[in-house]
């Protein structure tokens, strides 16, 4: 599972660069064809993340201990619930959090926006994807940011949640908040 998950963020990454090539080419040549191709990669990009994040969730819910972050922020003696917060108990599950909310809002303003006719939008497209890209390039390069590394050898047990996380608001707390 650590391997699908890194794979879709490499994924994601690739997919991010594309848009942002096409959208330029696209708003240089003024080609609608070329930002259409950059906007639907964007899109599509909600649904890589998504299935990175999905991955993630699995593997705190199943306590796999091959799973570097999850051994360092889950256990398997936790509430479901706890479980499920622990996505956001570190810096690299917090990240690929912020990056599926991030993606998905932006998946919203480009359904929305998809039959509006502005010269402006070819420009929005291109911003949003070079905030995705960051995120993503963190995910890909920056070791702390990875939340798929392989945890070896293996775990006999997780070390569990923060005990300061292990409150009922901190269940709610990080999703309000983005």
């Amino acid at each position: 599972m650590n391997t699908v998950g890194s794979v879709s963020l490499i994924i994601s990454l690739a997919l991010i660069l594309f848009s942002i090539l096409q959208t330029a080419y696209g708003i240089y040549t003024k080609k609608k064809l070329h930002t259409d191709i950059g906007r639907y990669c964007l899109m599509a990009n909600f649904g890589v993340i998504g299935i990175a994040f999905v991955i993630l969730v699995i593997q705190l819910l199943r306590v796999d201990l091959n799973n570097h972050y999850v051994a360092l922020h889950t256990s398997q003696y936790l509430h479901f619930f706890y479980q499920i917060t622990s996505v956001w108990a570190g810096s690299s599950g917090s990240l690929l959090f912020w990056n599926f909310l991030l993606t998905g809002f932006i998946f919203i303003a480009l359904w929305n926006s998809r039959n509006l006719e502005n010269e402006r939008l070819p420009v929005m497209n291109l911003c949003f994807a070079f905030i995705c890209g960051f995120f993503s390039f963190l995910a890909v390069f920056f070791e702390d940011a990875q939340p798929f590394k392989i945890f070896e050898p293996k775990a006999s047990a997780g070390r569990g949640l923060n005990p300061l996380l292990q409150h009922r608001a901190m269940i709610i707390h990080p999703p309000v908040l983005y």
